[in-house]
């Protein structure tokens, strides 16, 4: 059950980065570059913005930092997220981290500077031709004004950002250096555990032996650094509490939904209606998969566990990669291009090894690659992660190609509904093919449990727990781990309602997800996946108009405001019809799998 030393795998299902850089003597000279350039930058500028014509040349020079940033940010990462045995990749991450530090040291100065000019110049440059690529970055500016500080006080802060706010490495060496886990006995065989063998595997294990003592050899080895976590996490919040305050935020929420461009009332308006609407479906689909199982009440020790008892369907990559090929031809040729290059270039990282960040995501340096981290594990619903992935993929590619880099990437409440979209035209295409009842049966549950209970279950939860943390940091309450552990478990209890018995060990499932250190990232799941259903179901359908839309605000980036860019696509989210448009969606597909039997 040992997983595979990253040297073993077969390459052809590994990544290249040799498209970013094709060897460490490049990666070397961009480094050399960005730090040369970061030294002219503060030293050309700085002190000397007194016009609209040297403040143009200043974002053009800066949008050219960003690249650099960008790239070398990013190859320091990926390497990485794969290998943490190699001395070099260590090297480099660490190195990247501290350009990071040093770019926003270096050139922190800038916009408090152009802000304290007469406000004509702003006004200037929004008429120069070579700004028009830039009018949503000078917009965002005006928008910064009143929180931020002198141009001093603005390097300091710039130089410490490594520091205030490292908390996500501290837990990622928690994560993959320190903890270990117990071997665990099972249906008479030993199991070796780890967190991507629980999370790829044992968690939805055929066996229930296996996921009960899975389970608890799980988090018995979570529960053995909690206190180190949770004193790593609390920092993080507190931090976050004193900046809102220091730049002038009434709450902490509005501080960090200020970069979001979303409103306290939008935010908390989604979490309160899927407590509200969506929790109930869920509670009938627990309770459904109960009664699959032959069990009185099913457990979260269970619940990921497929739904249907016949053998779990399998897909091998090459058969993933065909299904999504097909599945997705609705959005039309660039997009296609974009997913064929993919494939062909080896973008995909596909197989689990020693290591490896668990889970998938997809990064994006501007105008290279999309990289694509998955844990295979050959489950049908791989296709689905596989097609999620590749949405932001063909999102940020399409966006690097008509936006400059300083607008390219949208507001973090819109960044997930190309990738829930992808999940739903992909699973709307699987439910078109022939299929016997059971097929379809069993195809319908597991696209709730992938792609709906993983985005709106999973995440609602990080969210309500999140916001129960915030609130209390807001209060100026004591924090600790049994707080943060009785706020998890209240969240779940509140979700659940006695549909879903709550394991013990349940309560330390903050531990598990990185999505806490990106500020009030998980509840942004269920905004995009209600975008998501919408737009997804008219693309499945061939629906032209749709299509050419959700094309058209692809490529707009963060070049328009969130709400703005989900209405573009025909989607209201200053209501909460699309949330409960996406519950219905599901309860009726708890109605076919009924009426199915």
């Amino acid at each position: 059950m040992a997983l595979a030393k990253r040297e073993d795998l077969p390459i052809e299902l590994t990544w290249d980065l040799s498209h970013l850089y094709p060897d460490q003597n490049a990666f070397e000279t961009d480094v050399a570059r960005l730090k040369n350039g970061l030294n002219d930058f503060q030293n050309k500028y700085q002190g000397k913005i007194d016009s609209s014509l040297v403040a143009s040349q200043a974002i053009l020079d800066l949008e050219q930092l960003t690249i650099l940033s960008n790239w070398t940010q990013s190859y320091g990462f990926l390497a990485y997220s794969v290998d943490r045995t190699q001395e070099i990749n260590e090297k480099n991450v660490i190195l990247a981290d501290e350009l990071g530090e040093l770019f926003q040291q270096k050139t922190a100065f800038f916009m408090p500077e152009l802000l304290s000019q007469n406000s004509n110049i702003l006004q200037e440059l929004r008429l120069l031709p070579e700004m028009k690529p830039f009018v949503a970055y000078i917009d965002q500016l005006e928008r910064q004004r009143p929180h931020l500080f002198d141009a001093h006080t603005e390097s300091i802060l710039g130089a410490l950002s490594g520091t205030l706010f490292g908390q996500e490495k501290i837990f990622s060496s928690i994560k993959f250096e320190d903890l270990t886990f117990e071997d665990f006995q099972a249906d008479g065989q030993s199991y070796q555990n780890s967190f991507p063998a629980f999370e790829g595997n044992f968690e939805t294990h055929s066996s229930i032996e296996v996921r009960h003592q899975s389970w608890k050899s799980f988090h018995q080895g979570l529960a053995k650094y909690q206190h180190t976590a949770a004193r790593n996490y609390i920092n993080l919040v507190q931090t976050h509490k004193k900046m809102a305050t220091l730049r002038g935020f009434d709450s902490v929420f509005d501080y960090l939904l200020d970069n979001q461009q979303v409103s306290q009332a939008t935010y908390h308006r989604i979490i309160d209606t899927l407590m509200d609407e969506w929790a109930p479906v869920m509670r009938r689909f627990a309770k459904m998969m109960a009664k699959e199982h032959g069990l009185a009440k099913i457990s979260l020790a269970d619940i990921k566990a497929s739904f249907s008892q016949d053998e779990v369907a399998e897909v091998t990559v090459e058969k993933a990669r065909q299904l999504v090929q097909n599945a997705l031809k609705p959005l039309g040729q660039t997009h296609n291009q974009i997913i064929s290059q993919a494939f062909a270039d080896r973008w995909i990282d596909y197989p689990m090894n020693q290591t490896k960040s668990t889970g998938g995501f997809c990064a994006s340096p501007y105008q290279k690659p999309s990289y694509i981290l998955l844990n295979w594990t050959g489950l049908l619903n791989e296709a689905l992660v596989l097609a999620h992935e590749l949405g932001h993929a063909g999102h940020f590619s399409l966006s690097a190609q008509h936006q400059a880099h300083l607008v390219n990437e949208p507001s973090m409440f819109f960044v997930e509904a190309p990738s829930t979209c992808n999940e739903v035209i992909t699973c709307q295409y699987l439910l078109n093919q022939p299929l016997n009842n059971k097929e379809k049966r069993a195809l319908i549950a597991s696209f709730i449990q992938s792609t709906y209970y993983h985005n709106m279950v999973t995440h609602l939860l990080e969210a309500v727990y999140q916001r129960k943390v915030y609130q209390a940091v807001d209060r100026g309450e004591l924090l600790n781990a049994d707080r943060l552990n009785q706020f998890f478990r209240e969240s779940l209890e509140e979700f659940w309602a006695g549909a879903v018995e709550i394991n013990e060990g349940a309560e330390l499932t903050w531990m598990r997800q990185p999505h806490y250190f990106d500020g009030l990232y998980s509840y942004t799941y269920s905004a995009g996946l209600a975008i998501g259903t919408q737009v997804g179901q008219r693309i499945a359908n061939y629906d032209q108009a749709a299509i050419d839309a959700w094309l058209n605000v692809l490529k707009l980036g963060g070049s328009q405001m969130p709400i703005e860019l989900a209405k573009l696509a025909g989607v209201d989210l200053t209501t909460t019809e699309p949330l409960k448009q996406a519950i219905q969606y599901v309860s009726q597909l708890l109605d076919q799998i009924e009426s199915l039997v």
